[in-house]
């Protein structure tokens, strides 16, 4: 084989290798959907501030909202506690309203009780929403019922 047609083919094999990598890595395949695919001028993020956490009997929710692009609205969000069958065991309904391309953020403390097991948080207006399943619960522990 020539030198020169040596480097042609390690060319191509590095181009491959690279192409490779590229697809099989989440960041850089990411980045590659969002610099082809065109983005909304407007949309809204709906996430956990930090993971809900269970405390004293109570299950708190930290969630925050925020509208990307132009004007300002307010957002109804749902926050729920699901036992293992689906039955919600405590819900609560609050109101945000981010500015622009800052969020609004809100904690909902939602009774806990026996057997729930998954935090909902659905955002009213768009159908967007997010699940948590909550750490087993110790019966022994301080706060808890038998």
């Amino acid at each position: 084989m020539s030198p020169r047609l040596r480097k042609v083919v390690l060319v191509l094999l590095a181009v491959v290798v690279a192409a490779v990598v590229a697809v099989a890595t989440p960041a850089i395949r990411k980045e590659l959907t969002q610099s082809f695919s065109p983005v909304p001028a407007r949309y809204t993020e709906l996430y956990f501030t930090s993971a809900p956490v269970v405390t004293g009997g109570s299950v708190l929710v930290p969630v925050s909202v925020e509208d990307r692009g132009p004007g300002e609205r307010t957002h109804r969000l749902r926050v729920s506690v699901e036992a293992s069958d689906g039955r919600t065991t405590a819900s609560t309904t609050t109101a945000l309203t981010p500015g622009p391309d800052a969020p609004a953020s809100a904690v909902s403390r939602l009774p806990l009780r026996e057997g729930s097991v998954i935090v909902r948080v659905a955002l009213l207006d768009s159908g967007q929403s997010l699940h948590f399943r909550l750490p087993a619960q110790d019966a022994t522990a301080p706060g808890s019922t038998p």
